[in-house]
């Protein structure tokens, strides 16, 4: 018997406080008053803690430090309300006897069950009371309710999972795999259920087709993995106008105040259905189902208004809802669910199931967060439990037939098809292939096509064990043309041996030959069971395939039978490599599905487990072979074959040994020759002009050019050793693999054609037997990329984002096959200039500027000899570019160095012009190291040469980089009207990205000039071209702006909102410098706000960011904000030396504006510490340095300085001043001073 002490509302004040009655299992109880325990920030600092913090996990520990201390507290604060007084006897008397059988039972209003009652904190306990002393909530009227269903021999649950946004949801399977693996160790029987596709009206069909099949009530647990939010009526408009959400009855009523949802997929992708609290509830309660579980966002959440979704189920009359208060982390999702169902498995009620849940999220709190960061998380406070009624779930005993039904299923089921490595990933191809299997009934039909290798046939077999596991289909019937050529007469013996007895089997067999596949079609039209036809491409007899076609007239009959099918209930599943056109038009029609490799998740779970088996973990924790391995598996195309026949070599072979031999053809990586005889399918049987055509394609990798391939072909035309071939055709060849599944289209570059990873490897093991006709090829492949490396470059450069986007992805996409034509031409001394123009160009704007210098490192090495004038003006190129890269890593001398030397190779061949824009380079490092007069000297130079050639484009560059240059002296007016000779000329050659940047520049002087609403609309328009052109360096610049505008105006809020989504670009750039500046501002919110240690942690990652890169000068200003934080919490000894630090980089750098800030800094500081004589020298030397600058004293030193000699000795005051300013302004100063004192 459950002992219960009640908390029930008695009434509510207008203050809003509570009347609370205390009950004790004895009879005894007492009125106390309770409030709300939240203190001012509580609640936003825990929906921050809960909702947003796993966002940047490595920012804000301030805050998250708070969050757990105010959680505490607060507690604490509502157990002194509730068990501080007279109630405390009878809960000391229970807490003795370790609360056995007790539970606590909250009850009352939405406004009441808005409390946090699962924080409860007993200051004695070692542990939240929670963990003690269950608590369980009702609500305040009784529901009508209805009556619990009977008992049921086997615990029946259904689980709805919805992902809306598809790719970029949550993972499809995260709480379904890990609940079922739970239950394989119950020891009552368990049917767990999944609704497809993840809509509403498949929730309403799954249920009303349960309840007329057993009777309402056959349900007993239905389990949400959805997403949910509480939202009011003007954010659904909004959603449903922008076409974010869709409404299966139309425009929803328009209500006040906010209501609970939770949100199912449509039939459209990327569209989500909001539906009601009060609609599923009635749904749950027209059907009986006493348990629901939600691990839904904001599923316990009360909103001001409105009672929160796990509340409206129970006041519909579901007896027990599991919510979650705040959004629930996936991790602690897959964490926490199993343990619930493994207790209801093995009879445990609800709240104690969920108690055992509640508990391993304490006692493990790390979570997995953003920027695959990890973070503890108090999150056990998260589930709230709505008990209205006891329920236990008691099975019924089985009889013999149930008994017999039941294990017989489960024998049917088995275990999970074993894989050598076990089956990994796959989740969002199984999400996209159950919904266009089943978002339109008349779509039951499906291929899934994919290249050898793909792994078509492990996730087939999966599909089958899954869906018949979780209750989508009764049977599965699998067929696969790799065992045998099988007939529709077998097919039909098979089929019916499953599913017929045997007295139906033989009334079958008793129909003439045409009736049986009418009476099987017929039986499966009726029901919902899974056909899987695999490796179908061996049908009709296709060179791909292994020996097991049909002939004619059997494919015809099996055609028309499969056609009997479509628009049943069965669903069919064809595996392929090819488009299956002799059967299509009849079945699946345009329903296919290509099958990608595995994602970057998934293929890094596979590598691990091969790497643990085989021993090859070691070349994990190896920073340069990590990347070899990288590569690698970049090659490789996540393809589960490859992966699994080339990795095991990993134990004797480090990763970039295998990449070698995989561009080069070797032997040694293929111990056992299994990926000859996985290519072998495919390869060996087709013609010879095929075969020959294929072998010279050996040089591509990972991608072949179409658009290149007929100059591709005319290049090889003349060779001697290609002629011996006799005749090739490399378009039909190419066309040969992809009919037979060695290659396939692109899916974001027409005219290009993706290959298997292994096929080059495969073809230069051949040809590496015919040294002059591999000699030829490579030569071809050499010059189909100096021509396609130029295009690739023109794109990357296009003013039209679109164009820049396929520049992007072509570049991606033949980065491999331009490092291959690269080293060719390197090994036999030719021109590289456009391939390497288009790989340096694509790593840039990646950011990925390591092995950009590497690259152009490696060019620049090569010994090409010195005798020849192209390759000398080539070299000056190299140069050129990799002094941009030493300039962008900062490595202000090299790059110098190696512009001085590309500008001595061009006047060497009398190229002033290109001299000219390598004498801009030369101004900005000399600008960025604050030479501002040597940088002048260069800009003029290189706008005289630049006009002489009228070069526009460079002409604005130039001007753009003389604005920045007056602009950081403060000569505000000269750099706009510099800014604006840039936008005039960019604007006049279409260069919208250029003009972007302008923009973004003027936007600066007008934020430094207090223009913020003209800087705002400046920043506003870069902002939308840098998006446009998919720049997120140039984004993250226009957030920190708009940040700092909003900072600027007191909007801190809007202001960190802007810092954080600058931060967050930079990041996924890699751009470490960048997000120094981020981590800069951040902290200066954060000083703003009172939150000193957390402002310091930012300023610290700021410094140590800034001298990783050598930054001396930025480091200046971080130290200046470490002294003030030190100043402000009065560790002045450790302020003193940040600002000393501060002034020494900034005297360095000649920044004497910045100088004068620091003396005035030391001088607050000594002044805080009445050091008088050191203040009065500071401030004096901070005045001194402001007229030299801007002939004009600074108002506020002087008001200091005066107050300083109020209380010092006239003389000693003077000597000072004397002794720190110049004798030509010491008078002017203390002239100054005494009109300041007048």
């Amino acid at each position: 018997m459950t002992a219960v002490i009640g908390v029930a509302e008695r009434s509510c004040g207008a203050d809003g406080s509570f009347v609370v009655r205390v009950s004790f299992p004895d009879a005894t109880d007492h009125d106390v008053v309770v409030t709300d325990p939240a203190v001012d920030g509580d609640e936003d600092r825990l929906a921050w803690y809960f909702e947003e913090h796993l966002r940047f996990p490595f920012l804000d520990q301030d805050w998250d430090d708070d969050a757990v201390r105010r959680l505490r507290a607060y507690g604490q604060r509502l157990f002194e309300q509730v068990f501080g007084g007279a109630a405390a006897i009878g809960y000391r008397t229970l807490a003795q006897r370790g609360f056995d059988g007790c539970r606590l039972e909250v009850r009352g209003t939405a406004a009441f069950h808005r409390l946090h009652w699962e924080a409860l904190f007993d200051p004695q306990l070692p542990v939240p009371a929670v963990l003690r002393l269950p608590v369980t909530r009702r609500v305040d009227l009784a529901p009508p309710g209805f009556e619990l269903p009977p008992e049921r021999s086997t615990l029946n649950i259904l689980v709805v999972t919805a992902r809306p946004a598809g790719r970029a949801d949550v993972g499809f399977r995260t709480i379904s795999r890990p609940l079922l693996d739970g239950l394989r160790t119950a020891d009552r029987p368990v049917v767990v259920d999944l609704v497809r596709p993840g809509t509403w009206q498949a929730v309403e069909r799954q249920l009303r087709d349960a309840t007329k099949r057993h009777g309402s009530g056959y349900y007993q647990v239905i389990h949400f993995d959805v997403h949910g939010a509480v939202a009011g009526f003007d954010e659904l408009e909004a959603g449903r106008a922008a076409e974010r959400y869709l409404f299966g009855s139309g425009r929803p009523a328009a209500f006040e105040g906010e209501r609970a949802f939770l949100f199912f997929e449509t039939a459209a992708d990327g569209k989500s259905e909001p539906v009601s609290a009060q609609q599923v509830a009635d749904l749950l309660a027209e059907h009986r189902v006493p348990v629901a579980v939600l691990n839904a966002c904001q599923s316990a959440k009360e909103p001001a208004s409105e009672a929160s979704l796990a509340q409206r189920l129970v006041a519909a009359g579901v007896p027990v809802t599991v919510g979650m208060a705040y959004s629930v982390t996936v991790s602690a999702a897959e964490k926490a669910m199993p343990l619930l169902y493994t207790g209801l498995a093995r009879g445990d009620d609800p709240v104690t199931a969920m108690q055992t849940a509640r508990r391993s999220l304490f006692d493990d709190k790390a979570r997995r967060a953003y920027f695959d960061q990890s973070l503890n998380l108090e999150d056990w406070v998260l589930p709230v439990v709505f008990a209205q009624r006891e329920v236990r779930l008691q099975l019924s005993e089985m009889t013999l037939e149930q008994q017999t039904r039941y294990f017989e299923r489960e024998a049917l089921v088995g275990d999970e098809p074993g894989t050598e490595y076990g089956f990994v990933g796959r989740d969002l191809d199984i999400q996209a292939i159950e919904r266009r299997l089943l978002v339109r009934e008349d779509h039951n039909m499906l291929l899934v096509k994919g290249m050898a290798g793909a792994g078509k046939s492990t996730l087939l077999d999966h599909l089958g064990w899954w869906w018949q596991r979780t209750g989508l289909v009764e049977m599965v019937f699998r067929f696969s043309y790799e065992d045998r050529a099988w007939t529709l007469d077998q097919m039909i013996h098979d089929i019916a041996a499953k599913l017929l007895d045997r007295v139906e089997q033989a009334k079958l067999e008793m129909l003439p030959a045409a009736a049986q596949p009418e009476r099987l079609a017929q039986l499966l039209r009726a029901r919902r069971y899974l056909l899987i036809l695999d490796n179908t491409e061996s049908i009709t007899a296709t060179p791909a395939a292994i020996p097991h076609a049909l002939p004619e007239p059997e494919r015809e009959r099996l055609a028309t039978f499969l056609a009997r099918l479509r628009g049943g209930r069965t669903l069919v599943l064809f595996g392929s490599r090819e488009d299956e056109e002799w059967i299509g038009p009849r079945t699946f029609a345009d329903n296919l599905y290509p099958l990608p490799g595995l994602d970057d998740q998934a293929a890094s779970t596979l590598i691990e487990a091969i790497l643990t088996r085989h021993g090859g973990t070691r070349h994990l924790t190896d920073a340069d072979q990590r990347k070899a391995l990288d590569e690698l598996t970049t090659l490789l195309g996540g393809y589960p074959l490859p992966l699994t026949v080339v990795l095991p070599a990993l134990r004797t072979h480090t990763p970039a040994e295998i990449v070698a031999e995989l561009r080069q053809g070797g032997n040694d990586v293929e111990p056992i020759g299994l990926i000859s005889r996985a290519i072998e399918y495919s390869h060996g049987k087709l013609d010879p002009t095929t075969q020959n055509s294929l072998l010279l394609l050996a040089p591509f990798t990972a991608s072949i050019p179409t658009i290149a391939i007929g100059a591709y072909q005319e290049l090889l035309t003349d060779h001697d050793a290609v002629k011996d071939l006799g005749a090739i055709d490399l378009s039909t060849a190419v066309a040969e693999a992809a009919r037979v599944g060695l290659a396939a289209p692109h899916p974001h570059l027409a005219d290009w054609m993706q290959i298997l990873p292994v096929l080059p490897y495969f073809l230069r093991t051949r040809i590496h037997h015919h040294p002059a006709l591999h000699d030829a090829a490579r030569q071809a492949h050499y010059q189909v990329y100096m021509a396609l490396g130029q295009q690739i470059q023109n794109l990357l450069t296009s003013n039209e984002p679109q164009q820049r986007a396929v520049g992007h992805t072509a570049a991606r996409t033949e980065y491999a096959n331009l490092t291959t034509a690269l080293d060719h031409g390197l090994r036999t001394i030719q021109p590289i200039s456009s391939i390497i123009g288009a790989l340096e160009e694509y790593l840039d704007q990646t950011k990925q500027q390591e092995t950009r210098r590497q690259l152009l490192d490696t060019a620049i090495g090569a010994d090409r000899g010195t005798d020849r004038d192209d390759l000398r003006l080539e070299l000056a190129q190299l140069n050129n570019l990799a002094g941009r890269v030493a300039h962008d890593q900062r490595r202000f001398e090299r790059a110098e160095t190696l512009y001085r030397q590309a500008i001595e190779l061009f006047l060497e061949f009398d190229d002033r012009h290109r001299a000219a824009n390598i004498y801009g380079q030369l101004g900005i490092v000399a600008q960025e190291q604050r030479q501002f007069d040597q940088a002048e000297t260069y800009y003029g130079q290189a706008l005289e040469l630049l006009l002489e050639f009228d070069d526009r484009r460079g002409t604005a560059s130039a001007y753009h980089q003389l604005g920045i240059l007056a602009q950081e002296q403060r000569r505000h007016d000269q750099a706009e009207a510099h800014y604006r000779q840039a936008i005039e000329i960019l604007t006049e050659l279409d260069d919208r990205h250029g003009t972007a940047n302008a923009y973004h520049q003027l936007g600066v002087i007008a934020e430094e000039q207090g223009r913020f609403e003209e800087a705002e609309t400046h920043h506003r328009r870069s902002l939308g071209v840098f998006l446009e052109f998919g720049d997120r360096d140039g984004a993250s610049s226009a957030y920190h702006q708009l940040g700092m505008i909003a900072q600027s105006q007191g909007d801190f809020e809007q202001a960190e909102i802007d810092y954080r989504r600058s931060l967050e670009l930079r990041l996924q750039v890699g751009d470490r410098h960048g997000a120094s500046l981020a981590y800069h501002q951040l902290g200066r919110i954060a000083q703003g706000q009172g939150r000193l240690e957390q402002a310091e942690n930012h300023y610290r990652q700021t410094l140590d960011l800034l001298l990783e890169f050598d930054d001396r000068h930025r480091a200046a200003t971080a130290h200046h904000q470490l002294g003030r934080v030190a100043h402000e919490q009065g560790r002045f000894e450790q302020a003193e030396s940040h600002y000393r630090q501060t002034l020494d980089l900034l005297l360095e750098f000649n920044d004497r504006h910045g100088a004068a800030t620091a003396y005035h800094q030391l001088g607050g500081l000594a002044q805080d510490q009445q050091r008088y004589d050191e203040a009065a020298a500071a401030f004096a030397k901070a005045a001194a340095l402001w007229w030299e600058l801007y002939e004009v004293w600074p108002e506020d030193t002087l008001t200091t300085l005066n107050s300083i000699r109020q209380v010092s000795d006239p003389d000693d005051f003077q000597r000072v001043l004397r002794a720190n300013v110049s004798p030509d302004l010491v008078d002017a100063l203390i002239t100054a001073l005494d009109d300041g004192a007048a």
